[in-house]
């Protein structure tokens, strides 16, 4: 009787489990609807591995709504710089995408550059990323890595004042950015979100990006070698800020991926020792997809003063009332300065820089669709 009873389990259990198929990758007209809680209270998605798992995410709050929508591909402006990509994601630039019987791939993105330097960036991943996979089973391990190499002239502002004090002469800055992911399912069961309840599997996530920056120095009129900047700068800080930006980072998320959903059901990002949840996104149920998020509505944003010493004044013009967030990015496009904020009509707010080292930023206003107001480039500088 023990026996039969331990088989039945096994049974139940092993029944329990889902396969995620390529049916759940995004397709051409898909609008992906999701929230945000930037401040997750009580939640622990960073249960132990293993099968029959109830994630209760029910108390999730939307600090944030977003909406992606998959476009073909033939309606970028850069579609022929990705040949193959079937499908196109248009914010704040294109994000082309591939399609296989497995493998839901990123080629990569064309448009306005991550750093708010004011130049057009050309950045494709070599090899392409798998953003998703498929079939998906519990106890699926795989990883992959990718290069991005993005070169940026040094005669254009803000970087020929970056640059000026250096005892050399520098022509190009070239970022290179290394990402390393290893994907591991360690768990299924159920996901509660506000709305609804899926059966899921759990994917644990680890991002290992490490960035390098090098310049191209010139030995005399059209000769020069590539440098490290660590190099001359010695990472610690010099360069106008940019040793900052070298080293490795790592992100580690969870994914709770239903077989029908097409967004994941929940993703939560983890401090590096998985102790905290930074913020989870999830799918939004109670949002109705829109294709194209429209207004009566021109609004913009400007910061003053452009460069900016020990603070900002942003000032906000012809908004519709609704929550924003403005976040502020650094040369090489990671969020590192956010704040929800209450907003109508005409007016400003003031962001100390205290914590702002001397450098150059791009800062975006968003509404709660994720739409921007204003992306622009904001330079902060010290004494």
């Amino acid at each position: 009787m023990l026996l039969a009873s331990v088989l039945s389990a096994l049974y139940l259990s092993l029944f329990a489990q889902i396969t995620v198929t390529n049916a759940t990758f995004p397709a051409s007209g898909d609008s992906l609807v999701y929230a945000v809680d930037n401040s997750p209270l009580g939640l622990n998605p960073a249960t132990p591995p293993g099968g029959n798992q109830n994630w209760d995410f029910s108390t999730l709050q939307k600090d944030e709504n977003l909406s992606v929508v998959y476009r073909p591909a033939s309606a970028g402006n850069q579609s022929a710089d990705f040949p193959g990509a079937e499908l196109l994601v248009n914010q704040q630039g294109e994000t082309y995408f591939n399609i296989t019987n497995t493998k839901f791939e990123v080629l990569g993105y064309a448009g306005g550059d991550p750093s708010g330097l004011g130049l057009n960036v050309l950045a494709i991943f070599a090899p392409p990323f798998a953003e998703r996979y498929a079939p998906m089973n519990f106890f699926d391990i795989n990883s992959q890595s990718t290069n991005l190499s993005l070169t940026y002239p040094t005669d254009q502002p803000p970087l020929d004042s970056i640059f000026s004090g250096l005892p050399v002469n520098i022509d190009s800055m070239r970022v290179r950015i290394t990402t390393n992911r290893t994907n591991v399912v360690d768990g299924y069961g159920t996901c509660q979100i506000p709305g609804g309840t899926y059966p899921v599997l759990r994917q644990k996530r680890t991002d290992y990006t490490t960035t390098s920056i090098d310049v191209y120095v010139l030995l005399f009129p059209g000769f020069g070698n590539w440098v490290d900047l660590s190099t001359i700068i010695g990472g610690g800080g010099g360069g106008g800020g940019l040793g900052g930006f070298i080293g490795t980072d790592t992100t580690i998320t969870y994914r709770f991926i239903n077989d029908v959903e097409k967004e994941e059901i929940a993703v939560a990002t983890m401090s590096n020792d998985i102790s905290s949840v930074e913020s989870i996104r999830f799918k939004n149920i109670e949002t109705t997809p829109a294709v194209e998020p429209t207004s009566l509505y021109s609004g913009g944003i400007q910061a003053f003063p452009n460069p900016a010493v020990e603070w900002v004044r942003f000032d906000y013009t012809n908004l519709a009332p609704g929550e924003y967030t403005l976040k502020i990015f650094n040369i090489i496009g990671k969020c590192i300065w956010k704040k929800n904020y209450t907003l109508s009509g005409t007016s400003s707010f003031r962001v100390e820089l205290d914590d702002f080292k001397k450098g150059t930023y791009i800062y975006s206003l968003v509404d709660k669709q994720g739409v921007a107001v204003g992306t622009k480039r904001l330079v902060v500088l010290k004494p």
